[in-house]
C-alpha cells in the first residue's frame, strides 16, 4: 500500500537569487537609480530586488555587468549585441511614444517596440482633437525567431499608448526570454559580497579542456529531470553515474569515494553554447563500484545536446556522455477571445527517491546531490530508478498554476500516483491527493519493494485540474534489482 506524505506544498526550487530582506542596504544614489531608469522596460521584479538589497556600491556596479551578462547572446565577442540593440531601441521608444509624465520607453507601446521590434502594419483612429495621440492598433506577423499564435499577434494601445488588461504579463514573459545565459546568475560568496562577473565565466580548467578534447576513459552515463523555479524558468536537474573500478579511489571508516570534477554543458540546435556548470566534490562510491552525483542547468524551453562530463581529479582519468534533451515549457500562458491571460498548468518530472533528507544547516554546493536541494530539504534520486529489492522508496512531484477559484482563492484537483509492471498492469496505487492551492508539492511513500518481483515498473502521477478541465499525466521508470 502506498501513502501520501505530508504535501510539501511551498517546495518550489529555489533561485540562486540574493535576499535582499537579510541585508541592510545602502541608498541607492543618483548613479544607482539612473541604471534602474535606463533598464526598466527589461527589468524583472526579483532583479530589482536583487539590486535594491546590496550593501555595497561596488555589489551594485557587479551588478549591472551581470545583468548584461545574462542577455548577451555571445560571452565570446567583445561586444555585448544585445546591450547595443537595446539601447539603441529605447532611445527610439522614448522619443516615439512619450506620454505625459511618463518616458516612451515604459508605456505599454514603447515596451513593446522595444521587446517585439517595429510592428508590420499600424491602424490609427481618426481624431478631431489637435495634438492628442490617437489609439492605434499594432499587428506583428511571424518572423525568424518570434512567432505567435495564429501566425500573428494583433495589439491595440489606447490614446495613453496603453495596452489591454493582462498584456503586461505578456511583455515580461517576452522579457524574461532575453536572458539566454541564465547560469550566469547573482551570487553570494562566504564573505557575503556578491560573486564578480568574471567568475562567473567559463574557465579552462580540466573539464573544459576534456569538452575540448573528448576522453572516454570509464563507462559513465547521464539523464536529465526538470523542475520550476521561482522565477518561472525551467531547471534541468542532471545526475551522472560513473564505474569507479579505475579511479582513484580514497577509503576511510569502511567508506569508499572518489574526488571528481563533474561538468555539464548544453549545446543549442544553432551550435552555441546555452549552459555550463562545473564542481567539484567528494562522492561516495557504492556497493555496485558506482558513483553518482548531480549538477543543474537553467535553460529556456527548447531541444539541446546534453554533454556531461566527469574528471578523476587524483588520477587524471576522465570521460563524456551525452544525451539529446528537450526542456519543457513549465511557465506557458495562454490568452483567452476576451483579451485576458491565463496561466497553463504543468507538472514537473517524476522523481524515484531513496529518501528526502532535512538540510536545517543550509546549502552545500559539494554535496553529490546539491543539484535536488529544494528550500530545505534534499532529494536523494535512483539514477534512472534502478533500487534494489531490499530497499524503498519515495515518488516525489510537483505541479505549478493549477487554476484558482475566483470566489475562493484555492484550487481544487487531485494528484493519484500509481505504479504499473511493465508499464501496463497496475500493482500499486496511492489514495488520490486533494491540492488546493496554485502550486504544490508532495510525496508518496516510504515504499517498501520487498513484495515487489524483480522486473521493470513505470510510476505515473496523474493530476486532475477539476476547475480547468485537464488532466496532467507524468511517469518515471522504476526497475528493481534483486
Amino acid at each position: 500500500m502506498m501513502r501520501n506524505r505530508s504535501s510539501r506544498s511551498a517546495l518550489l526550487l529555489a533561485a540562486a537569487l540574493l535576499s535582499p530582506a537579510l541585508v541592510a542596504a545602502q541608498k541607492l544614489d543618483k548613479e544607482d537609480k539612473q541604471f534602474l531608469d535606463e533598464i526598466r522596460p527589461i527589468l524583472p521584479a526579483d532583479e530589482e530586488k536583487t539590486y535594491r538589497g546590496l550593501k555595497e556600491k561596488g555589489d551594485r556596479l557587479e551588478f549591472q555587468k551581470i545583468f548584461w551578462a545574462r542577455r548577451d547572446p555571445d560571452l565570446a565577442t567583445p561586444d555585448n549585441e544585445y546591450q547595443t540593440t537595446y539601447l539603441a531601441a529605447r532611445a527610439e521608444a522614448d522619443r516615439a511614444y512619450r506620454v505625459p509624465a511618463q518616458a516612451g520607453s515604459t508605456t505599454d507601446c514603447g515596451r513593446t517596440f522595444i521587446l517585439l521590434g517595429k510592428p508590420d502594419d499600424v491602424q490609427r483612429e481618426v481624431t478631431e482633437s489637435p495634438g492628442v495621440r490617437p489609439a492605434e492598433t499594432w499587428t506583428y506577423r511571424d518572423r525568424p525567431g518570434q512567432t505567435f499564435a495564429g501566425g500573428k499577434a494583433v495589439i491595440a494601445f489606447d490614446p495613453e499608448c496603453r495596452a489591454p488588461v493582462g498584456f503586461t504579463a505578456q511583455l515580461d514573459r517576452v522579457s524574461a526570454a532575453k536572458v539566454v545565459q541564465p547560469n550566469i546568475n547573482y551570487r553570494t560568496g562566504k564573505d557575503g559580497r556578491l560573486t564578480k562577473l568574471i567568475d562567473l565565466l567559463p574557465k579552462d580548467t580540466a573539464a573544459r579542456a576534456l569538452f575540448k578534447q573528448p576522453r572516454q576513459d570509464f563507462p559513465l552515463a547521464v539523464q536529465a529531470s526538470y523542475l520550476k523555479v521561482s522565477d518561472g524558468g525551467t531547471a534541468l536537474l542532471g545526475l551522472v553515474r560513473g564505474e569507479a573500478a579505475s579511479l582513484a579511489v580514497a577509503e576511510g571508516g569502511g567508506a569508499k569515494a572518489v574526488n571528481v570534477s563533474i561538468a555539464a554543458s548544453a549545446m543549442g540546435a544553432d551550435g552555441k553554447e546555452a549552459g555550463w556548470t562545473e564542481q567539484t566534490m567528494k562522492v561516495p562510491v557504492g556497493d555496485d563500484g558506482a558513483f553518482v552525483a548531480s549538477f543543474k542547468l537553467g535553460l529556456k524551453p527548447g531541444k539541446y545536446t546534453l554533454t556531461a562530463g566527469a574528471v578523476d581529479v587524483k588520477g587524471g582519468k576522465a570521460t563524456l556522455a551525452s544525451t539529446p534533451v528537450e526542456v519543457p515549457d513549465l511557465n506557458r500562458v495562454e490568452t483567452a477571445p476576451d483579451g485576458s491571460v491565463q496561466k497553463v498548468a504543468s507538472a514537473g518530472s517524476v522523481f524515484v527517491v531513496r529518501g528526502i533528507e532535512e538540510i536545517p544547516g543550509g546549502s552545500d554546493p559539494e554535496h553529490p546531490f546539491a543539484a535536488y536541494e529544494l528550500g530545505r530539504v534534499r532529494i536523494i534520486p535512483a539514477f534512472a530508478g534502478v533500487v534494489r529489492k531490499a530497499e524503498q522508496v519515495e515518488i516525489f512531484y510537483q505541479v505549478y498554476d493549477l487554476k484558482l477559484d475566483p470566489a475562493t482563492g484555492k484550487a481544487d484537483a487531485t494528484a493519484v500516483v500509481s505504479i504499473l509492471k511493465d508499464g501496463k498492469t497496475p500493482v500499486a496505487k496511492a489514495p488520490p491527493n486533494p491540492i488546493d492551492t496554485e502550486f504544490a508539492g508532495s510525496s508518496v511513500g516510504p515504499i517498501p519493494l520487498a513484495g515487489y518481483e524483480p522486473g521493470k515498473y513505470v510510476v505515473q502521477v496523474r493530476v486532475t485540474d477539476k476547475l480547468a478541465k485537464k488532466d496532467l499525466l507524468q511517469e518515471a521508470p522504476l526497475e528493481v534489482v534483486p
